[in-house]
């Protein structure tokens, strides 16, 4: 087993780490963490089928913290790997999609000199920054499309009533763009279980849109409870399966959310259908000038990638 006093750093992003960590630098310790993979401790049993993988955590005077290694050499120099060779690796926003109690943090090599332990609400604000500090990290980016699955209710009132607005939780269309299949779209944003969502046909209806106004687009931190909300230093209570780092309630799946409250919709904003057979449809337009929808008479189509 090697020790920890014979460890070194085995790349430049160790190296930087440890000398961000001994200058007391924290924010860049915190910029470059947000870009970082880690390495999580893995049981023998888990690595060969037999069991779940777990967490692997630690208990101190400070609370629990989940265990993660910039690398799998500095994972052994700990002498975890003198407990299991085997790892996972995963990045800081697949952490935060199933993060698994707010209460907990994140201890980054601990024991070692590059060690770092992050708070669950720094996890969340690093792995799902808001669209505004996005907006300031990359200027030149364009403004972000957003998605909304649509329920029947919410089909006819922009159809039929003529809504021009959008409330509730929204999400990048960037983050599903892989996704062709309705049903799987669904769950992977946790509506599978809401009537209507899925048409007896097998398809999604979706609302798309620009969002201008970055700063109307909360980024939903928060709890199941006034504690766990605490422990993320958020705003926003709401009931299970709600996770309060950001992200849709989907430990397979990284998929940003965002909660509007009665958003006006942008001129172009458009409705389309997602089919069971992966092929997306344009069903109506929204005309700022008129204030109105209009139907598409000849639907453009699509296959399985987000439209432009």
């Amino acid at each position: 087993m090697i020790s920890v006093r014979e460890w070194e750093p085995v790349s430049p992003f160790e190296r930087n780490l440890a000398a961000a960590v001994a200058a007391d630098d924290l924010a860049l310790c915190l910029g470059m963490l947000r870009l970082a993979q880690f390495a999580l401790p893995v049981s023998p049993a888990a690595a060969a089928g037999h069991e779940p993988v777990a967490w692997p955590t630690a208990s101190d005077a400070e609370g629990t913290w989940i265990l993660a290694y910039t690398s799998a050499e500095a994972m052994a120099a700990t002498g975890v790997g003198g407990v299991t060779p085997h790892h996972r690796v995963v990045t800081l926003p697949e952490l935060a999609a199933g993060w698994p109690d707010p209460r907990w943090g994140l201890a980054v090599n601990p024991g070692l000199p590059a060690h770092v332990r992050l708070r669950s609400g720094t996890v969340a604000r690093l792995a799902v920054p808001t669209l505004t500090e996005e907006r300031l990290a990359s200027p030149g980016s364009g403004l972000p499309l957003m998605q909304k699955l649509l329920t029947p209710l919410d089909l006819y009132a922009y159809l039929a009533e003529g809504r021009s607005r959008v409330s509730g939780y929204c999400h990048n269309a960037l983050d599903v763009a892989h996704i062709a299949t309705p049903a799987v779209l669904a769950d992977a944003l946790g509506m599978a279980d809401v009537a209507g969502v899925v048409t007896d046909e097998g398809s999604v209806n979706m609302l798309r849109w620009a969002a201008v106004g970055l700063n109307l687009y909360r980024t939903p931190y928060g709890g199941v409870d006034e504690e766990a909300m605490a422990a993320v230093g958020g705003w926003l209570v709401e009931e299970p399966p709600f996770t309060g780092l950001g992200l849709a309630p989907n430990v397979d799946q990284v998929i940003r959310e965002y909660k509007v409250d009665g958003v006006g919709l942008p001129h172009g904003a458009e409705i389309w259908e997602l089919t069971h057979a992966g092929t997306q449809i344009r069903r109506a337009v929204f005309d700022g000038d008129l204030e109105r929808w209009l139907l598409v008479a000849s639907p453009a189509s699509s296959s399985g990638a987000v439209p432009a």
